[in-house]
């Protein structure tokens, strides 16, 4: 089953959505759905422009827990672009990933605000600030929230800021942003920008382990190592980072996201950001190569989710297939405009330029000259970590089980209380 989204109102300058059931009739995201931001923002929910384009669909584990944002003029600049694409996991995985689509955006676009940019410091170090300040920001308020159970539900986030040729992505969790760049015989080349947290992960693992979490494999799941609680069996995450699940965030669990820079160059083409649906059953190789062989640009996404779903139906006929969720942006300008292509997307060509990468882009400042190659950075993960999880496999629900005094937890977690003092009740 799944949710229905009802009615909308501004929090704190950005859109909160609630659920008036839990029904879903979204079994492919269709039409359209562009709101506007204190800003001037264009918040895109769903739909494509000219250099961007985005679908989900849910897949067969009931509500689609999926949700993703594109805001172009990003805090009322007209060059700046946020994406970001999140997944749910847990009883309330749905409401925790909404809500980092709708408020995380807004936090974002305050913090880099608070802080004016200054020559010496550069305008990609505010925004490394802004994303470490807004996550924490965000996580610590959803824990507060009492409309939202998170105890033992959570959510993902890969999300990106780019302007000309500048590119910070920020992740947390197992989804995924992957860059197509050409090579020197004009091949695609598929760049893996992020890394899958996973707490197999050596420097994962050994934070876990400080904290007394425990990490391991189910019977049946011998290859998917989960996070459980010292003393229980629950929840049991197969990830080692996500906003939310506050069972676990004295446990080693933690909602700080990785951050990377590149400077783009003329031969990158598009990047694309999915959830672990996608990244399961399609390698970065496929992804990249389906995006650049759809026929429109305005297509590309659905087409990557398409052919996922198929890969599950394939390779796992009694499973259950995964919600996927895609968004693509590209950098240059199309050769042509499209039929397919809105009215919105036409427009977009003309004036939301930040798309293309600008050779003339203000300098970023000088702590940025190591990037001149093109090269990405990754602050804390090795050469090794951004390799893994390129293959896809086959595995089950990111959550396994949440106790049943979930909701108890929860809210005394809220009130102030420990878990010890609920379970001695």
């Amino acid at each position: 089953m799944g949710a229905c989204c009802t009615k909308d109102h501004i929090h704190g300058g950005g859109y909160m959505t609630y659920d008036r059931d839990e029904r879903d009739s979204n079994a492919g995201d269709v039409g359209e759905e562009v709101r506007r931001g204190d800003d001037g923002e264009t918040v895109r929910l769903r739909g494509s422009s000219a250099f961007t384009s985005m679908f989900t669909q849910r897949g067969r584990k009931g509500v689609n827990q999926d949700s993703m944002t594109i805001w172009e003029d990003f805090s009322g600049e007209k060059d700046l672009v946020f994406c970001g694409v999140f997944d749910g996991h847990g009883p309330s995985g749905h409401r925790v990933a909404r809500y980092a689509r709708d408020v995380l955006p807004t936090k974002l676009s305050k913090a880099i605000k608070k802080h004016p940019s200054k020559p010496e410091d550069g305008l990609v170090s505010i925004w490394e600030a802004a994303f470490e300040e807004s996550f924490k920001e965000f996580d610590q308020e959803l824990g507060y929230d009492s409309s939202i159970d998170c105890f033992c539900s959570g959510a993902t986030a890969v999300t990106i800021i780019k302007q000309g040729e500048h590119l910070v992505v920020a992740n947390l969790g197992d989804s995924r942003a992957v860059l197509c760049t050409r090579g020197d015989k004009h091949q695609h080349i598929p760049i893996q920008l992020t890394v899958d947290h996973k707490p197999n992960i050596p420097c994962e693992a050994e934070r876990i382990h400080n904290s007394h979490g425990r990490i391991t494999a189910e019977k049946e799941d011998p290859d998917i190592h989960r996070v459980w609680v010292p003393d229980a069996d629950y929840p049991g995450l197969a990830m080692s980072r996500s906003l939310g699940d506050f069972c676990l965030k004295d446990y080693g669990v933690i909602s700080n996201p990785q951050i990377s820079y590149r400077n783009l160059t003329r031969k990158d083409e598009f990047i694309v950001l999915a959830t672990d649906g996608v990244w399961d059953v399609l390698t970065n190789k496929q992804v990249i190569n389906i995006v650049a062989s759809a026929k429109n640009r305005s297509t590309a996404a659905k087409l990557v989710v398409k052919l996922a779903v198929r890969e599950w139906k394939r390779r796992f006929p009694g499973s259950m297939i995964d919600d996927c969720a895609v968004i693509c942006v590209f950098f240059k300008n199309p050769p042509m405009l499209m039929k397919s292509m809105t009215s919105v997307g036409r427009r977009n060509v003309r004036s939301h330029p930040e798309f293309a990468v600008s050779r003339s882009c203000k300098s970023m400042g000088n702590d940025r000259t190591r990037e001149e190659a093109g090269g990405s950075v990754n602050r804390d993960s090795s050469e090794e970590e951004l390799k893994g999880g390129g293959q896809g496999i086959c595995r089950s629900n990111s959550l396994t089980r949440a106790p049943p005094f979930s909701r108890a937890l929860s809210h005394n977690l809220k009130m102030g209380k420990s878990c010890h003092e609920v379970e001695a009740c």
